[in-house]
């Protein structure tokens, strides 16, 4: 009879360890799985801000690509205009131009603006109260599509500003025609005398 007790004892204790043991054992693969999970979301915000930072990059690489481009364009059209203009003087002949400029001509894209502020009320412990502002500012370069190329969205361009013109022509070796090349410069770009540099040409 107490050897029939004892068995039964010893079966209750194996079954309860059995049990404990399971409980333990699912606990872990509980704790396993929550930490692989969270692991994986925040190596994907990871890759997701990346991701957004080279977008960025590359909106204000191509920003500054188009305005480089744009000074190239401007400035050629710009000297080609007044040799066109000075060679229709009469006794001025042909005529080769330089112009120079303070800065290039500057693309303002149009932006996305997002701003938004937010007001906390903390009660302090002397029973005062205090709101706390944050401002959060952010804003993202509009990119228009044109087939298959993407290109920033220009609302305005600013022309530069022009700080010397060098002019060679045939028949500024004559005084007078030296001043009338002279004078259509200064008046054409607003420029002092000492600006505007005028040689005759190597024949």
């Amino acid at each position: 009879m107490n050897m029939t007790n004892d068995d039964n004892k010893k079966d209750k204790s194996k079954k309860s360890d059995k049990i404990l043991g399971n409980i333990v054992l699912m606990i872990l693969v509980a704790v396993v799985i929550v930490l692989a999970s969270s692991s994986f979301k925040s190596s994907k915000a990871t890759s997701t801000v990346a991701t957004t930072t080279d977008t960025e990059a590359q909106k204000n690489a191509d920003v500054k690509a188009s305005n480089v481009a744009a000074v190239n364009d401007y400035e050629s059209q710009l000297e080609n205009e007044l040799k066109l203009t000075l060679e229709g003087i009469q006794g001025v002949g042909k005529v080769q131009v330089m112009i120079y400029s303070e800065s290039g001509e500057e693309s303002v894209p149009a932006v996305n603006v997002n701003d938004s502020n937010s007001v906390t009320k903390e009660d302090d412990t002397t029973g005062g109260t205090r709101n706390i502002t944050q401002a959060n500012n952010g804003s993202t370069v509009v990119m228009s599509n044109d087939g298959n190329a993407t290109a920033p969205l220009i609302v305005k361009k600013i022309k530069p500003i022009i700080t010397g013109v060098c002019v060679v022509a045939e028949g500024s070796g004559v005084k007078i025609t030296e001043l009338r090349i002279r004078q259509a410069v200064i008046n054409l770009f607003n420029l002092p005398e000492s600006k505007v540099n005028v040689y005759p040409m190597n024949k």
